[in-house]
């Protein structure tokens, strides 16, 4: 297996895009320490990476209440991605080690400019209701 990290490609579909994230956040320190949230902001838009990063700013969103329990989750659930044109939504319900879950809506577009056209991207990721995150109101 290779150490590195899954990037942007324009061969990803969202729904991979977003489960390539998920995936390394809920094995956090696989390869390295914080491999997932680097894994997760080599996926977020130029937009998305102008008001969270740089890397060290985006690796605090983790230690919050809204974005902590991403972090060595147990499980996730994915709903059916919606995409519109160059937009596209998803939902994702974590499961934490405490068996808590906890909804999130991942915001992708698909990138115009080199070096990442072609390439769905994440505009953002929020904190939503459980039933809102299980693709029933997306």
């Amino acid at each position: 297996m290779s150490d590195s990290l899954p990037a942007p490609s324009p061969d990803l579909s969202p729904q991979e895009v977003v489960r390539l994230q998920v995936d390394a956040l809920g094995a956090n320190d696989t390869p390295h320490e914080d491999a997932g949230i680097e894994a997760a902001f080599a996926f977020a838009s130029p937009a998305n990476k102008r008001a969270t990063g740089p890397l060290r700013r985006f690796r605090r969103l983790f230690d919050t209440p809204a974005y902590g329990p991403m972090i060595d989750h147990q499980g996730a659930q994915y709903s059916v991605p919606q995409v519109e044109g160059r937009t596209a939504r998803m939902g994702v319900i974590l499961r934490t080690s405490d068996g808590a879950r906890v909804g999130y809506l991942f915001r992708l577009s698909k990138q115009a400019d080199p070096p990442h056209e072609g390439c769905w991207m994440t505009d953002g990721v929020r904190r939503v209701p459980v039933p809102e995150a299980d693709g029933r109101r997306i």
